[in-house]
C-alpha cells in the first residue's frame, strides 16, 4: 500500500512538472509570436478619413523605440513602448507650420495615435486600435514603391461594335475613356488606391498571364465585350487572352475588379 502511495505521488509530481514545462513552452511560443513593429508605413485611412495628404506616414524605430512621421502639414515625433502586446504611443511633439488644408486631419491623426493601445499586422497592412475600434490603417512603404521601382503600367480594354472602354494606369494616375471619340478623363490616385493596385500586381506571376484561360467566351459571338488586360514592367509587356468583360480568370479577377471599381469613380 505504501509503495502504491509513493508511485501515485511521483506520478502526480511528474505530471505537474510536465504541465509547468508545457505552460513555459507556450509562454515562450507566445512571446516569439509577438509581431515586431518597425519601419515606415503609409497611412491609407483613419477614423473614416480617406481623403488624405500625400506621403502621410508613420515610422517606428525598434532600436530606439522612437516614432516619427508626417501628419499632413507638420512632422511629429515621440516615443512608443510595447509591453505584453500593449502599445503606447506618445507623448508626441510636432513642428508648428500652419497649412490651409489638412490641419483638421492632422489634429485627428495625432489624437488617434495617442489613443492607440494595440496593433496588428496582416498582408503588409498595419492596424492601430484600442479596445473600442480600429483607429488607423497603414501599409508597409515597400509595397507602395513597386510602381516606381519596377516602372509598371497597366491597360484594360473592353470593346464590342457598340461599346468601348479603355483604362490606362501608370504610377499614381488613371486615364479612362468609355466612348469612342470623347476626351479621356484623367486623375491622380489616392495613396490607398495606389497601394491597393500595386500590392495586387506584386503577387501576380506575369509570365503566366498570356496562358490564363478565360472562364467564359461570350465575346466570341458578341454576347459580351471582349476584354484584354496588359501589364508592362520595365519595358516588357505581358498580355492576357481575350475574355468576357467583367469575367476575367480568377488569378487576375481581384486586380481587374479593383481597377474597374476605381474607374467608376472617374
Amino acid at each position: 500500500m505504501k509503495f502504491i502511495t509513493i508511485l501515485i505521488t511521483v506520478f502526480a509530481l511528474k505530471s505537474c512538472g510536465n504541465a509547468k514545462a508545457t505552460t513555459n513552452m507556450q509562454d515562450n511560443t507566445d512571446a516569439k509570436q509577438t509581431i515586431i513593429l518597425s519601419g515606415k508605413y503609409l497611412i491609407s485611412s483613419f477614423m473614416d478619413n480617406t481623403d488624405l495628404p500625400k506621403d502621410m506616414h508613420i515610422n517606428f524605430d525598434e532600436a530606439t523605440n522612437r516614432v516619427s512621421g508626417f501628419a499632413g502639414c507638420n512632422r511629429f515625433s515621440g516615443e512608443y513602448t510595447i509591453t505584453n502586446n500593449t502599445l503606447k504611443i506618445g507623448p508626441l511633439v510636432s513642428t508648428k507650420m500652419h497649412c490651409k488644408r489638412f490641419m483638421d486631419v492632422e489634429n485627428q491623426l495625432l489624437k488617434a495615435l495617442e489613443k492607440t493601445t494595440s496593433y496588428s499586422i496582416a498582408n503588409n497592412t498595419l492596424t492601430l486600435k484600442n479596445e473600442k475600434e480600429n483607429l488607423i490603417s497603414a501599409t508597409n512603404n515597400n509595397i507602395s514603391k513597386i510602381a516606381q521601382i519596377d516602372n509598371y503600367s497597366i491597360e484594360y480594354s473592353a470593346i464590342t461594335r457598340g461599346s468601348y472602354l479603355n483604362i490606362k494606369i501608370k504610377k499614381d494616375s488613371i486615364i479612362s475613356q468609355n466612348q469612342r471619340g470623347v476626351q479621356p478623363k484623367a486623375r491622380k490616385f489616392s495613396q490607398k488606391e495606389t497601394t491597393d493596385i500595386f500590392k495586387k500586381v506584386a503577387v501576380l506571376n506575369l509570365e503566366e498571364l498570356e496562358n490564363l484561360e478565360p472562364p467564359s467566351t461570350a465575346h466570341q459571338y458578341d454576347g459580351a465585350a471582349g476584354a484584354t488586360f496588359t501589364i508592362t514592367k520595365n519595358g516588357k509587356t505581358y498580355r492576357s487572352k481575350t475574355f468576357d468583360h467583367g469575367n476575367p480568370n480568377a488569378k487576375i479577377a481581384d486586380l481587374v475588379n479593383t481597377i474597374l471599381n476605381i474607374e467608376e469613380k472617374q
